[in-house]
């Protein structure tokens, strides 16, 4: 009895000279609310490339020289983006699955903040020679999307970089029992 007790108070000891944290280690639930950003980050960057591509197709930007092509380029790359951030590509093993997507997820924020600040120039100056007016459907729903891109892809990377942090990077995984200066602890 008096083995268990000095053993528990011993733990107690070892935990009280711990390291603060600022933050809680990532759980479960953190890893699930990373991963519903991710494909919720996902189909936002899909709708950014389905708003450029109508607005390409369908409205003529085909046309005007340079935002065109932009237009062209930001459904393209969207695409891409979107279809990476829905593959399962952490078949490929925990680390360069997280460096994929962390990837991705950085591209989609690129596309969408260049065309959230675009559009937002275009509005009140020429850009490229061209020149927005009012806020029709289409630049509501790039505005939405692109905003929810970047938050949704944001607090993606913030769960993997926090995650990866407390992990130290590394696959190990955490263990029901460690064992601390040659004892073993529950």
């Amino acid at each position: 009895m008096a083995s268990a007790h000095s053993e528990a108070a011993h733990n107690r000891a070892i935990d009280a000279n711990a390291p603060l944290r600022a933050l809680p280690a990532p759980g479960r639930r953190s890893r699930r609310a990373g991963e519903v950003a991710r494909y919720l980050g996902a189909l936002s960057i899909l709708a950014v490339g389905a708003v450029h591509a109508q607005q390409y197709y369908s409205a003529y930007f085909s046309v005007v020289p340079t935002i065109g092509t932009l237009f062209l380029l930001s459904f393209v790359g969207a695409g891409v983006v979107g279809a990476v951030l829905i593959a399962p590509v952490k078949r490929l093993g925990r680390n360069i699955g997280d460096l994929i997507l962390v990837l991705a997820a950085l591209g989609g924020i690129g596309i969408a903040v260049g065309s959230l600040a675009s559009l937002l120039v275009s509005e009140y100056t020429p850009l490229f020679g061209f020149m927005e007016s009012g806020y029709r459907l289409a630049i509501v729903l790039a505005l939405v999307f692109d905003v929810l891109t970047t938050v949704f892809l944001g607090v993606f990377v913030l769960v993997v970089a926090r995650a990866r942090r407390h992990h130290g990077g590394s696959n190990a995984r955490p263990t029901s029992s460690t064992i601390t200066n040659g004892r073993r602890s529950r």
